[in-house]
């Protein structure tokens, strides 16, 4: 007679076998469902989470919808707090509601996480230059305009 473990053992595992036939992709998306399964929340599903609050605030930004973009960016931002992409949109869409603070304090973020993230660098001097608008005058752009991701341009590429 074989012990449960033995059975086990011989039993395919579903999940790793799914993973390789999926690659380095379908690792992502087992680790996903595990956690799902498992009822906490992982890593990889807060990022996927997140993903989808930051594309639906990239499209309320294009709509001119400030209000629904801030509630999607402030999501995600909750889900992936180290993601400079999302402190900049972030900027974008409090700039848009005039919380000229709060912008700011995401267009200043964005860059304590991606130093070289030059769209929130120009966002933020754009920012501290509208309007007569004056904040501290802490150095973190050379002047430069990005190429994208800033206020009068494209909400595409990162």
């Amino acid at each position: 007679m074989a012990s449960a473990r033995s059975k086990a053992l011989k039993r395919p595992d579903r999940l790793g076998a799914l993973a390789k036939a999926l690659g380095v992709l379908g690792v992502v998306a087992v680790v996903a469902l595990a956690g799902l399964q498992a009822g906490c929340e992982t890593t990889p599903v807060r990022a996927l989470r997140g993903a989808r609050h930051y594309a639906a605030g990239n499209e309320a930004l294009e709509r001119s919808d400030g209000a629904r973009a801030v509630e999607e960016l402030e999501q995600a931002a909750d889900l992936v707090p180290h993601a400079s992409e999302v402190q900049n949109h972030l900027g974008l869409a409090y700039w848009s509601e005039g919380e000229l603070d709060e912008a700011r304090l995401s267009f200043e973020r964005a860059l304590e996480l991606d130093c070289e993230n030059q769209a929130a660098a120009t966002n933020l001097e754009k920012l501290r230059t509208s309007n007569g608008f004056t904040f501290d005058t802490r150095s973190t752009s050379d002047g430069e305009s990005g190429q994208s991701d800033e206020v009068g341009g494209s909400t595409d590429g990162g």
